[in-house]
């Protein structure tokens, strides 16, 4: 019995899509490698670089290839054009990661329809904590002092569907980096916006989507410190924000029955280092039950996630739980938890 010819077209199509993942791939993964040196070059030369770690379940276990498939409260912190979701129902998220070295990293973020634009509204709050003890040069095994480092993060964003297809977001990001302000350090706070678009390709769930992340002014620390080469009084220098440029493209390339196969790529521009590729893949079974897996081709440690993730009814709500595991090689490994639903 001959295969219908819509079906042996759709195949090709997806086959074909497949076989463009993975030579984008190869090709521009070759391309952040001869381009190192270059990047490297930018390495720290950029502030706020808390809002460089995903700290979604989801997002990480996809190895950050996400801008094409966060949806929902969540997506004020990866592509604001993903706020709207596949129901445009009010929603909150949830997600908390155990970061190396004893740091604390959570947010905490809502969505609903906001009918004066005809559109949807999401709020989010991110937060990074850590304490440790004080050292100097005069002092390297400690002054005796223990200090603060903490960073926080409001975020508003606003998504509306301008076609059947096309969704654009917008969101203005208020950030506070707290260093040591409890013995004297400086604190930088800033605001910074996001742009975003997704695209339905009206294929196997295929989807593009263009994010522009943190943009904006300068950051500079306030006030100053003594100078123990000259003894005056210096001000802090200013640095940009960790500015990124990503594109995105994900497609089903298998469903059939209870099984999906979703393949996802994305490409990161920062403004402070080498470009980076990553890729993805995410095996759905009846749509309730998933198994995923990323690679940043471009990073040194934390290159490898893997994660699963489950679809749930609680209190009568629609919501999802979902997990990560993150490989730390030098660090430690890194987990994340999250947690969704609707309101």
């Amino acid at each position: 019995m001959r295969t219908p010819l819509s079906k042996r077209v759709r195949l090709a199509g997806t086959i074909c899509a497949a076989c463009m993942l993975v030579m984008a791939s190869g090709l521009i993964s070759g391309s952040a490698f001869a381009q190192t040196q270059l990047g490297g070059q930018r390495v720290a030369t950029s502030s706020g670089t808390f809002l460089k770690i995903g700290i979604d379940a989801r997002g990480a276990a996809l190895g950050g290839a996400y801008n094409t498939l966060v949806e929902g409260a969540a997506a004020t912190f990866y592509n604001p054009a993903g706020i709207i979701g596949r129901n445009g129902l009010p929603n909150a998220h949830f997600s908390y990661a155990a970061w190396p070295a004893g740091i604390d990293i959570g947010e905490v973020s809502f969505a609903r329809p906001f009918d004066p634009l005809g559109g949807q509204i999401a709020v989010g709050f991110a937060f990074l904590g850590t304490d440790f003890e004080e050292t100097t040069e005069f002092y390297p095994t400690g002054t005796g002092r223990t200090l603060s480092y903490s960073d926080f993060l409001a975020s508003v964003s606003f998504a509306r569907l301008f076609t059947d297809r096309l969704t654009i977001g917008v969101s203005a990001k208020y950030l506070r980096e707290d260093m040591g302000s409890n013995i004297g350090g400086p604190v930088t706070t800033g605001l910074l916006f996001d742009a975003g678009t997704i695209y339905e390709m009206g294929y196997r769930n295929g989807r593009l989507a263009i994010t522009l992340m943190h943009f904006g002014p300068d950051l500079s620390p306030n006030g100053t410190y003594t100078s123990h080469v000259t003894d005056s009084e210096v001000s802090y220098s200013t640095f940009s924000p960790p500015t990124l440029f990503q594109l995105g493209f994900s497609i089903d390339a298998y469903a059939q029955g209870p099984h999906r196969v979703n393949l996802a790529t994305q490409v990161v521009h920062p403004a402070d280092q080498n470009e980076t590729l990553r890729a993805a893949g995410e095996y759905w079974l009846q749509d309730s039950y998933a198994l995923r897996a990323g690679y940043d081709f471009a990073a040194d440690e934390l290159a490898f996630s893997a994660g699963l993730g489950l679809r749930l009814h609680l209190l009568d709500r629609d919501g999802t739980l979902d997990y990560s595991f993150t490989e730390g090689g030098n660090l430690s490994a890194v987990h994340r938890w999250s947690l969704g639903f609707g309101l």
